[in-house]
């Protein structure tokens, strides 16, 4: 059976066309002509298969960094970030919920100001993070599951209930969506008003990745959607969304990003990844062309 003539998914338009074939795995990108962003067409037939446990420990071909051992140092971004969230969301009870959460670490952190959930399609990672937070002593919840199939036991129902969350993040995650609308607007429903949604991913608007190409390296296996900031603001403010706020490149300090990346400092030589991490930083911040030169890219959106 054929494939359907293909749509964007993230403004539904029917302006799309083939972009580029990513020869090094060997998929095809198509890309849209009303609000530019770009997506896998055809989509793999079973997207969660690439989210085994070699994903999460790291061993399989497209994986996942496995932060187990680094939560400490993951942990400076981790709370530079709950700072940015929570004078946004300072009027509300704070209930957070990470989709894409993997082992867990961020919810862990966001547990120390107020309920934390997490959401991830491998029942691996859940049940390895779980454990982590017992053995930590701390509240953060794991449950399987994503934003469109959301757990059904009855602690589940209680928890994932309507307008209760105060924050929804999805960091490096909306980019591995075949169908992102569907999902924001359940993140939608899920979140109180005044609650904010958190997305991180690459913008193709930004002229790191317009000057890569095809050779970009976010284009990857179970990357699906490949989103511009203009698409992105356009897709959220159709389901409700409002009030955005861009962060680039992220929306926590250089100075977080440093003390995350001395835990993994084993040479000399691993000294000069500052120095390049510093230069990006700042490069972010500025634009040409009124695109920004690189691609990394924060977004906040309140309901």
């Amino acid at each position: 059976m054929k494939n359907k003539a293909p749509t964007c998914p993230v403004c539904g338009s029917a302006g799309v066309a083939h972009k580029y074939q990513i020869e090094r795995h060997n998929f095809s990108v198509h890309a849209c002509t009303e609000c530019g962003s770009q997506f896998r067409y055809p989509p793999p037939k079973n997207a969660n298969a690439f989210y085994d446990e070699g994903y999460y420990t790291g061993t399989a071909h497209f994986s996942y960094q496995d932060e187990r051992a680094w939560e400490r140092y993951h942990n400076y971004v981790h709370f530079a970030r709950l700072k940015t969230i929570r004078k946004v969301t300072a009027t509300l009870p704070q209930k957070l919920l990470d989709v894409g959460c993997a082992f867990g670490a961020f919810a862990r952190a966001a547990a120390h100001f107020g309920e934390a959930y997490g959401l991830d399609v491998s029942k691996f990672a859940v049940q390895e993070g779980n454990k982590l937070s017992a053995q930590a002593g701390s509240t953060a919840q794991l449950f399987a599951g994503d934003l469109t199939r959301l757990p059904r036991s009855v602690q589940a129902k209680k928890i994932f209930r309507p307008n209760t969350f105060s924050a929804i993040t999805l960091i490096e995650v909306a980019e591995h969506l075949a169908e992102p609308r569907p999902a924001m607007a359940a993140a939608y429903k899920l979140l109180a008003p005044g609650g904010v949604l958190v997305i991180q991913t690459a913008n193709f608007e930004g002229w790191q990745a317009l000057n890569a190409g095809p050779q970009y390296h976010y284009y990857l296996p179970g990357h699906l959607t490949y989103f511009t900031a203009t698409g992105l603001r356009r897709m959220l403010s159709d389901i409700g969304f409002h009030d955005f706020r861009e962060f680039f490149p992220t929306d926590f300090p250089l100075w977080a990003k440093w003390r995350k990346a001395w835990g993994e400092v084993k040479r000399a030589r691993d000294l000069l990844r500052f120095y390049r991490m510093s230069v990006y930083h700042v490069k972010s911040k500025f634009k040409r062309g009124g695109r920004p030169l690189t691609s990394s890219y924060v977004l906040y959106a309140l309901k």
